[in-house]
């Protein structure tokens, strides 16, 4: 093997031990699932090992593939699936760094770049996406979304390979066939944000003239997609079974169809315009999202959800130096319509589209939710895009007969490791926001065992309603179906200046310092001493101790009632 294949085979190690070391970060602090929703998918996979069947009653429409993916890993570890999850999401979530590469790498092959450029662009994208801080807590949660971030690229490939190519068309067409069918099982927001992918495609396609076979292909590929898709959801719904994102789609049909309209158009038209345009169009898009975040610091976009806190602001700034080379290397991929540029285009317009949506919707916690989801997607090309622009800079070359392979200018090779530095350190700079509460700003995210513990003490031993803050409510909803349910809405009156709660309380110390998560609403806190006076004033039943302390206080005399 020579050294350049050498050099890149340990790139791609290196790639993803980084990736998958900083997905297992939270074993640190916790072994359990690092986000609230996964507690619901180890509970249906504990249930589903018990039984032997799946406990549909208690099914989303998009539980289906991970929990099976939860239970095969459970059934052949012998592992608990509460213990399992997380590796699980860290191997996948890093597997997609390793897709993003691949996509950069072949960005690099159609710009008949020298192996040594090409695999700076793939360094660059592989070690961004390994430490960023936004797309490491998306694809380092316990959720199926970390699986879907690998798929989808995947995905947006093999559709247009199977509509550019005849060589392994059998091949590309069985990869559809199988993803086709699996992601509305997957993952509902993720399936829509294919879609939207899979639109931007076919438009590149049919802006090229293909034959009229190709043609009929690929919209029947692309609106069988859209038909199965909402067909599915239109069935579960009927069946019972809970379909989330849907609806915000179809209360504003007229509006969604034009934000598709203007991702087709804006697709096509980057075919065509000239690079500056393509950089100010794209640059001026996710610049407003920056303008908007630091609105939010000051008062907030969506009514009735947080406020950014200003360490998470200063946080997510850095990542406008992957979005500036970004925005530079952005004319390569619109100008390659034959390898894989048009899948990359679409990848950034798709999440693109679905935030402004959000944002000319409604103005409420439920598209908050929509905005804030759908700007993860945008990582992955970002950084894609990136890598190709630090290359770009780092490697201009003069005009040369065979297409442009030309002589490097002198101090290029430094350059490209500064740039790369660069690039990567502000990427490591958002890397605490994986690891961080979005409300409070609070270190670590993720339930720890003793939490966990106080969580099952109250699942086991409170039989009437309860109060508490958003995650703990959210534990025993999701782990213990069977126990009584907890509401955080008696602590949020409390903390905002109101009365006690006259019910079971779990609480946390931090209450009193960086405050309760209240989610989509913005938190609020009290202080330490008049925690300290409430615990005093009632009966403490159960306590913890560790990195946050928790109590279960039952309120003095007969009052039982949030």
């Amino acid at each position: 093997m020579s050294d350049g294949r050498t050099g890149r085979v340990l790139l791609i190690v290196a790639v993803l031990a980084v990736a998958v070391a900083a997905r297992l970060t939270t074993l640190h602090w916790t072994p359990l699932p690092s986000t609230l929703d996964g507690f619901g998918y180890v509970a249906l996979a504990r249930d589903t090992l018990e039984t032997g069947t799946f406990p549909l009653t208690r099914f989303r429409a998009d539980n289906i593939v991970f929990t099976a993916v939860l239970t095969a890993v459970g059934s052949l570890t012998g592992e608990r699936p509460l213990y399992i999850a997380q590796l699980v999401v860290a191997v996948t979530g890093a597997a997609s760094c390793l897709t993003a590469m691949a996509l950069v790498k072949r960005l690099a092959q159609s710009s008949r770049w020298r192996h040594s450029r090409t695999t700076l662009a793939m360094g660059v994208v592989g070690m961004g996406l390994a430490v960023e801080g936004i797309y490491l807590r998306r694809t380092g949660q316990t959720d199926e979304e970390a699986l879907a971030f690998l798929l989808l690229p995947l995905f947006a490939i093999a559709v247009h390979r199977l509509l550019t190519t005849e060589r392994y068309r059998r091949r590309w067409g069985a990869v559809v066939v199988v993803l086709f069918a699996a992601f509305p099982l997957l993952h509902t927001f993720s399936s829509l944000i294919v879609a939207l992918v899979l639109t931007g495609v076919l438009a590149a396609h049919l802006a090229s003239i293909p034959s009229r076979r190709d043609a009929v292909t690929a919209l029947a590929v692309v609106a069988g997609f859209w038909m199965y898709m909402w067909g599915y959801y239109r069935i579960a719904e009927r069946s019972l079974l809970e379909v989330p994102y849907v609806d915000r789609i179809s209360a504003y049909p007229g509006l969604f169809l034009a934000w598709l309209v203007v991702l087709v158009a804006t697709l096509v038209w980057f075919q065509r315009t000239s690079a500056r345009l393509q950089r100010v169009t794209i640059g001026g898009a996710v610049g407003l999202w920056f303008l908007t975040l630091g609105a939010n610091a000051v008062r907030t976009v969506f009514p009735g959800t947080q406020t950014t806190p200003i360490g998470l602001l200063m946080l997510v700034a850095a990542f406008a130096v992957p979005v500036v080379f970004a925005v530079i290397g952005l004319p390569r991929a619109s100008r390659d319509r034959r390898l894989i540029g048009p899948v990359v285009v679409a990848l950034l317009l798709a999440p693109i589209v679905i935030v402004y949506f959000s944002l000319t919707a409604s103005l409420t916690p439920e598209y908050y939710g929509t905005a804030l989801r759908g700007q993860t997607f945008v990582h992955l090309p970002v950084f894609v895009l990136a890598g190709i622009g630090v290359a770009s800079v780092a490697y201009r070359r003069s005009p040369s007969p065979d297409g442009g392979l030309g002589t490097p200018r002198t101090h290029s090779h430094r350059l490209a490791t500064v740039l790369t530095v660069v690039v990567v350190v502000a990427a490591v700079v958002t890397m605490p926001i994986a690891f961080v509460n979005l409300d409070t700003f609070a270190f670590p995210t993720g339930a720890t065992e003793s939490q966990f513990a106080a969580a099952t003490f109250t699942a086991d031993h409170v039989d009437e309603q309860w109060a508490s803050d958003h995650p703990f409510s959210r534990i025993v909803d999701l782990y213990y179906p069977g126990a009584s349910n907890g509401t955080y809405q008696p602590t949020a009156r409390w903390l905002g200046g109101g009365s006690q709660p006259n019910c079971p309380t779990l609480s946390r110390a931090s209450w009193g310092t960086t405050g309760a998560h209240l989610f989509p609403a913005g938190s609020e806190k009290t202080t330490p001493a008049a925690m300290d006076e409430w615990r005093y004033e009632n009966d403490v039943v159960y306590d913890t101790r560790g990195i946050d302390s928790v109590y279960l206080v039952r309120p003095g005399g007969n009052r039982t009632s949030c």
